[in-house]
């Protein structure tokens, strides 16, 4: 029996939360914009059908691509997607250790619609990726997780399916992912004029980062404010100092889901797979959940105890500053533990998810089955296996938990 929470009057409040919508409060003229066939997608109810055609002196120039995200060279293609023609698309190898393939193996891609053709978008769709999830066999985690963030109003680009050929040669499924842009910073805030920041492999908020978007992409303003108090010695003066410059009730969420979904490889406990945004309606930091293949404990590189273990402490090592700097205050624990009890309470249900996980899982075997990329018995063990890790998340987080409110 899962245990009791009671509401403090955050977003998640009592409600419990349905999986399988689009996410996030998009505003209405982006939601009437978009074509039946793009909510499709990002429901999870079709699947994308995606032939690339790349010049060979294009296909050259993406071969130089070794992993290294400082040095990423681009190509223009033709994308043609069941009779929809694209053309000058650019095209990016991405990913980075663990997800990297070079562009003659499985490699993942980003596709820019509008940069080289002013206008263009894919259904309204200006950027997006597509992941090849060599470290998610079912294809399922990213999409169950950003669906998971997103219903609770944490900020994650929407995922969905498609297969893909480049060249003429089948690549199979891969994961699409809405890119990182101003057209996905407006289903969250509404002034989206500040800078989105790309990180790169356990970079901390204190580096450099690249900016992605933004107006004034020199002013980091917001970035060194955090970092400020992020350093402050004194638990009081640094939590007050973190409320006006973190945006601490969805960073407080952001935290508890990395966690409850045991996304080890994230920010708050390996400094990986995120983006930050400088909100500058409220002028505070917004964290950005991303790269969320490896999720319930199924990673094959978890950090610390078993490689594939759903038994992720709900107090981990924090690895990210930010992550450290509130729980290193009374009032950051507090708050993360009724977080994460609510959460869990209102959105880690068993049973929908496990519903969610054949619902998807039915659309991607499907098309595997059509490509012969993978027999149908094979597909089901791994999908099972993913069943089996939900299920024992689901019993950690109940034990974790329990222990935790009896040392309250």
């Amino acid at each position: 029996m899962k245990l009791m929470w009671r509401s403090i009057g955050v977003c998640v409040g009592g409600a419990v939360l349905a999986l399988g919508g689009t996410g996030g409060a998009a505003s209405s003229d982006i939601a009437n914009s978009e074509s039946a066939y793009l909510s499709d997608l990002f429901a999870g109810r079709t699947v994308a059908h995606i032939q690339i055609q790349i010049s060979a002196d294009g296909m050259r120039d993406l071969s130089r691509y070794d992993g290294d995200n400082h040095h990423r060279p681009f190509a223009l293609a033709r994308v043609n997607e069941e009779g929809n023609l694209y053309t000058n698309v650019e095209v990016h190898v991405k990913g980075g250790a663990g997800s990297y393939r070079p562009i003659y193996n499985n490699p993942a891609l980003t596709l820019n619609f509008a940069k080289y053709a002013p206008g263009q978008s894919f259904h309204g769709l200006k950027k997006f990726s597509l992941n090849n999830s060599v470290q998610d066999p079912t294809f399922l985690n990213e999409k169950i997780c950003r669906e998971l963030f997103n219903s609770v109003g944490s900020p994650a680009p929407r995922a969905g399916f498609a297969t893909v050929q480049l060249n003429g040669r089948k690549l199979g499924i891969h994961v699409v992912t809405e890119g990182f842009n101003k057209q996905f910073l407006r289903h969250y805030f509404e002034n989206v004029h500040g800078n989105l920041y790309q990180t790169h492999g356990n970079q901390e908020i204190t580096d450099r980062l690249d900016v992605n978007s933004g107006d004034d992409p020199k002013n980091d303003s917001g970035l060194r404010a955090l970092a400020q108090a992020v350093s402050e010695k004194d638990p009081a003066v640094r939590w007050r100092r973190l409320g006006q410059t973190l945006e601490v009730d969805r960073f407080m969420t952001f935290m508890a889901l990395e966690v409850m979904l045991c996304h080890w490889d994230g920010y708050c406990m390996n400094q990986n797979n995120y983006r930050v945004f400088h909100d500058l309606g409220a002028n505070k930091i917004v964290f950005i959940a991303h790269g969320m293949d490896q999720m319930f404990g199924t990673g094959t590189m978890q950090l610390g105890g078993d490689k594939s273990s759903a038994d992720c402490p709900i107090f981990p090592e924090w690895h990210g500053a930010v992550a450290e700097a509130v729980m290193s205050t009374p009032e950051g624990r507090r708050l993360y533990v009724a977080r994460l009890g609510q959460l869990y309470t209102n959105l880690f249900r068993v049973d929908a998810l496990l519903k969610r996980v054949d619902e998807l899982s039915s659309v991607v075997g499907g098309a595997l089955a059509e490509s012969g990329a993978r027999s149908a018995r094979d597909y089901q063990r791994k999908v099972d296996g993913l069943k089996a890790h939900i299920e024992e998340r689901d019993k950690s987080l109940s034990r974790q938990l329990a222990d935790a409110l009896k040392q309250r």
